[in-house]
């Protein structure tokens, strides 16, 4: 470095005795001794910090420099103004002059009981807190060689993540055992460091655990733990065949459900599929309806899509900007039911996801697949398998000698079974694509071709084939006689599609086919079929 020119200013500096602090190491100087100091910018210097050789903490030479394009210290990763670093041009090391001048010692620390100290020689190792292995300037404890990277030295020791119900805690190693990381569901080494759960057999990978997508951010050590058993229960029990549900303002009965397959005609409040001769609860005064699984839905809930808890509202519930009813962000569609929002969010984010979207979570078994399938959260898309579009929200198996990589989106994961259609006199089944067929089907609704090896509904008695698409019109878990605001062109009313002649569409000029239609709140003469109405690009060219 050029001493005869301040390194912030460029000025000229001067050689003089020294009363005020360094602004290189930032240490005060109290005998007065020499060193450079700006007049114009009042920067000093020690004469001590111009040249430095280390010998015995670096293998080269380090000399003081301000044109290091990085400005980055390595050991203590701050970028350090006015721009003062010791730099090493044969391995393009750098590093701050308090990090040079004296060791850097973590004392105290949550990792570890002993005293860590930081290298200064990039060297391969694996970390004994997360158990990764990297290139890079460890911290190493003298009386045991424990080795950990500097970022791991705070690690948090207890914490809630979205993927369990339990706290986790940071253990310096596990049992003996075959482990999997329930986040990415690969092996975890129990000769490292690991989060685990106490009350059940959950293990993490230190950096799974902690990622921002993970985990919220907050250190519960010390911090009283939640009574689980306190939670409200969603119900209150009248008798053996009553309850006040807390999303209906009157009594709930227990019966069975008198809709059949070959003729549904009730509809799930709260997650809008209908009933098939099931257990469910009705209301004594009105045709509010639920089935026992959704009247037992948990108030607050823990899932992949957020790190804060998600909390269950109904449709009077969901605020002025939704009417009565919303977008789930993880299937892409609109539903009436209930929902699962996202409750602690700091910017204050209004996310909702259906109930059938909300209990897919952790290990899943679906009919389609042999295997386990396993949620993931992707920003770069994946194809799903079933309707062979991308999605961002979807599972995947993880057994890579048999399949590859089998993603599926939460579209296709919550399709029905089992469904009935006007257009055919027979429940149909939903098949998962025939592999090894070259056969040719046609939607009997849209009268387009049915590719054999993607997902549709077929009927096994006549054989009629029906897109799934065309089935639900990306209505499946809505109910008819809500309102949903699409895009920015204003509120439609859902209506069923069930008149002698069906009305013709505003934008694709033929007659709206499906269960549903929508009618615009502000034109009562504009009728949209849900095919148009929910293909945003051509509803903003056209409309």
């Amino acid at each position: 470095m050029d001493v005869g020119r301040c390194p912030t200013c460029q000025s000229p500096l001067k050689y003089t005795k020294l009363s005020s602090k360094c602004d290189a190491c930032y240490e005060d100087y109290h005998d007065n001794k020499q060193g450079y100091k700006c007049d114009y910018c009042s920067f000093c210097l020690h004469e001590e910090c111009i040249n430095a050789n280390l010998p015995s903490r670096h293998k080269h030479p380090l000399k003081v420099t301000n044109s290091y394009n990085s400005k980055l210290c390595y050991l203590c990763e701050t970028k350090r103004y006015p721009q003062i670093l010791y730099h090493c041009s044969q391995c393009s090391f750098s590093i701050c002059i308090p990090c040079a001048r004296k060791p850097i010692i973590f004392d105290q620390t949550k990792a570890h009981d002993h005293e860590l100290v930081q290298v200064m020689i990039k060297i391969p190792f694996t970390c004994d807190a997360c158990g990764l292995c990297s290139t890079e300037y460890p911290c190493l404890c003298l009386q045991c060689c424990f080795m950990i990277h500097r970022a791991c030295i705070f690690l948090p020791r207890v914490i809630y993540i979205n993927r369990h119900d339990h706290r986790i805690s940071h253990v310096s190693s596990l049992s003996t055992g075959k482990w999997i990381c329930r986040v990415c569901y690969e092996h975890v080494n129990e000769d490292y460091g690991a989060y685990a759960c106490s009350i059940c057999s959950y293990f993490f990978h230190s950096k799974c655990a902690t990622n921002t997508n993970i985990w919220d951010g907050r250190e519960l050590e010390g911090v009283p733990e939640e009574d689980e058993k306190e939670e409200i229960k969603p119900f209150e029990v009248i008798d053996q065949t009553l309850i006040k549900h807390f999303s209906h303002e009157h009594n709930l009965k227990a019966s069975i459900s008198s809709s059949r397959l070959e003729e549904p005609r009730e509809r799930c409040c709260a997650c809008t599929l209908p009933f098939y001769s099931e257990m469910c609860y009705k209301c004594t005064q009105c045709d509010f309806i639920l089935h026992d699984s959704c009247a037992n839905l948990p108030l607050k809930k823990r899932h992949e899509i957020s790190t804060h808890k998600l909390m269950l509202c109904t449709k009077s519930q969901l605020g002025a900007n939704f009417e009565n009813s919303f977008f789930c962000v993880t299937c892409q569609r609109y539903c009436t039911g209930f929902s699962y929002n996202i409750t602690g969010d700091e910017n204050n984010t209004q996310h909702s996801i259906d109930v059938r979207c909300a209990s897919i979570s952790d290990a899943f078994k679906h009919e389609s697949h042999p295997h386990w399938l396993f949620v993931f959260f992707d920003l770069f898309y994946s194809r799903c398998e079933g309707c062979d579009l991308n999605c961002w929200f979807y599972l995947r198996c993880k057994d890579k000698d048999d399949c590859g990589g089998y993603n599926l989106c939460f579209t296709c994961a919550t399709l029905p079974t089992l469904v009935r259609d006007k257009y055919d006199d027979h429940p149909l089944s939903l098949c998962y694509g025939e592999k090894n067929v070259n056969a040719r089907y046609c939607c009997g609704i849209c009268e387009e071709d049915v590719h054999s090896k993607s997902w549709f509904y077929k009927c096994n008695e006549c054989g009629s084939t029906l897109h799934t698409k065309c089935v639900f019109q990306n209505l499946i878990h809505s109910r008819s006689g809500y309102s949903l605001v699409i895009g920015n062109k204003g509120s439609f009313d859902l209506l069923p599609n069930n008149r002698l002649s069906r009305p013709i569409c505003y934008l694709c000029k033929i007659r709206c086919m499906g269960d549903f239609v929508l009618h615009k709140k502000a034109d009562t003469s504009i009728f949209i079929c849900c095919s148009c109405g929910f293909n945003y690009k051509d509803l903003v060219r056209r409309y």
